[in-house]
């Protein structure tokens, strides 16, 4: 079946929407079997049934700045303060959550301190993971080089951990590969890691991107922990065992394709299909 392009870039939107609010109320909790999840509120956050995070709530944001402004990442860091001080992008104008690493970026931010010097240095939790989607699908058209740098800045504004920012590159690489419909899901990861690899040994990046994209591939746990590559690995792991999807991957934990396969801190990472 041909799929358009804008029902590509819709169901990556909604995908991410869908699969977080149907992991929000598992969060936190053990793994779940595909066949075991079902649609419901309440849970870990005792929301409504439908409600995205934090996850959701900050990708809306990244897409509406990318949108209105074209990248910009202090723009990116004013959108993300108004859902944490007023509840923007939310379903009912009421934030529930937010992660550690994303608060302590917002009040650096808040001040004054430029939004790429926000996330700290150790702050390698998946929330800019969750959020990059919109990079790859507004941004389909800019070169690897320049869409893998976009992505390692809009991590930045929350997360400083080096390996964070490769795993959104990597995530992005393989979206938007996806969304274009040029490989499967069987031969996309390589193809998008070999060309990670091959900018990463260009003179325009430091020597610290390869070495943590080596960091990322070697990683073989699953443990719902909440890093970046943890959750990279669990969101691929769950989309590439898929018995159908269309297009990126990246929400983890919430996925209704795959199951709650992580448990814990997964709550999804969302391929572009009708996945802190």
């Amino acid at each position: 079946m041909s799929i358009s392009r804008g029902d590509r870039l819709a169901g990556g939107v909604w995908g991410h929407l869908i699969g977080d609010a149907v992991g929000v109320p598992y969060e936190f909790g053990p793994a779940v079997p595909a066949e075991k999840v079902v649609w419901r509120g309440h849970g870990a956050h005792n929301q409504p049934a439908g409600t995205w995070s934090d996850d959701g709530a900050l990708m809306l944001a990244l897409l509406d700045s990318l949108l209105e402004k074209g990248f910009d990442t202090a723009d990116q860091g004013e959108r993300s303060l108004a859902w944490y001080r007023e509840g923007r992008y939310t379903p009912d104008g009421k934030r529930f959550d937010v992660g550690n690493a994303t608060a302590a970026a917002l009040h650096r931010f808040e001040p004054g301190t430029p939004a790429e010097e926000c996330g700290l240095p150790d702050a390698a939790g998946n929330g800019s993971l969750m959020r990059i989607l919109p990079l790859a699908l507004v941004e389909r058209n800019a070169s690897d080089e320049e869409l893998v740098s976009r992505a390692h800045r809009a991590s930045r504004v929350t997360h400083g951990d080096v390996r964070a920012h490769v795993a959104c590159a990597l995530y992005v690489l393989v979206a938007r590969a996806l969304l274009r419909g040029e490989l499967g899901r069987s031969d996309v990861l390589e193809s998008a890691t070999n060309r990670l690899r091959k900018l990463y040994a260009s003179a325009e990046f430091e020597d610290k991107f390869g070495e943590a994209l080596d960091f990322l591939l070697a990683y073989s746990e699953r443990g719902g922990r909440g890093r970046a590559w943890d959750s990279f690995w669990s969101a691929w792991d769950a989309f590439a065992g898929a018995e159908s999807a269309t297009c990126d991957p990246a929400r983890a934990r919430r996925r209704p394709g795959g199951g709650l396969r992580a448990g814990d801190d997964h709550r999804g990472v969302a391929p572009t299909r009708p996945t802190s």
